[in-house]
């Protein structure tokens, strides 16, 4: 029963966190619920990615020891339902502010508790931080818009085009100037002033858009 419930519900290969797993099985006691998992890994209806991370082997033996792919378990564990963005190199990469793709993986993550520091996982390839207001589906283009300037070192433009672009994207996301400002004041400290200043920047470039 458990077993057709799962591979109803779930891809080959596609990471299955184990909240997931309980509302498909709806097993409500946490022991019973535990044992079940226990015994599905052990009869090999799933495998164990990580902890609290599982997976359905591929039923095809040219692959059956491939696991997830790096690329989903980010998406599945720090970024799905606008609780994380990649930022970083990826992002510049994105909105056409660099040719150059990056293989790691730099994300924010509502996932992460913000008295955590940047941690590192998968052999170095994932970088992740808390975020420095919490991410939801209104205010995640505001932050890959800070981000994207956060990291304005890396594009292939000089710094008049980089204003130009930045430009263009904010009124191309339609983002609103006080909100804008709202957000990259979270970005506090001297360090970070040069972000504070690029949003008045690319605010006052696009007045004269």
């Amino acid at each position: 029963m458990y077993v057709n419930a799962l591979l109803n519900s779930f891809q080959e290969r596609e990471p299955i966190l184990k909240e997931e797993i309980k509302k498909v099985i709806r097993i409500d006691n946490e022991n019973s619920f535990n044992q079940a998992l226990s015994n599905m890994v052990l009869f090999g209806v799933l495998k164990r990615f990580e902890n609290g991370i599982y997976y359905i082997q591929s039923s095809n033996k040219k692959f059956e020891d491939l696991k997830p792919s790096i690329h989903d378990i980010v998406y599945k564990k720090y970024l799905k339902n606008y609780n994380g963005i990649r930022s970083g190199a990826y992002l510049l990469y994105k909105y056409k502010f660099t040719s150059q793709v990056s293989e790691y993986y730099e994300i924010l993550s509502n996932n992460v508790s913000s008295n955590t520091r940047s941690k590192k996982e998968y052999k170095g390839k994932v970088i992740v931080s808390s975020p420095k207001f919490e991410i939801n589906k209104d205010n995640i283009q505001y932050l890959e818009f800070i981000e994207i300037i956060k990291y304005i070192d890396l594009s292939d433009y000089q710094f008049n085009e980089r204003v130009e672009k930045l430009s263009s994207l904010f009124l191309d996301l339609k983002l609103d100037k006080d909100l804008l400002e709202k957000y990259s004041s979270y970005y506090k400290g001297n360090r970070l002033s040069y972000i504070r200043k690029h949003v008045e920047e690319v605010i006052r470039y696009g007045k004269s858009i």
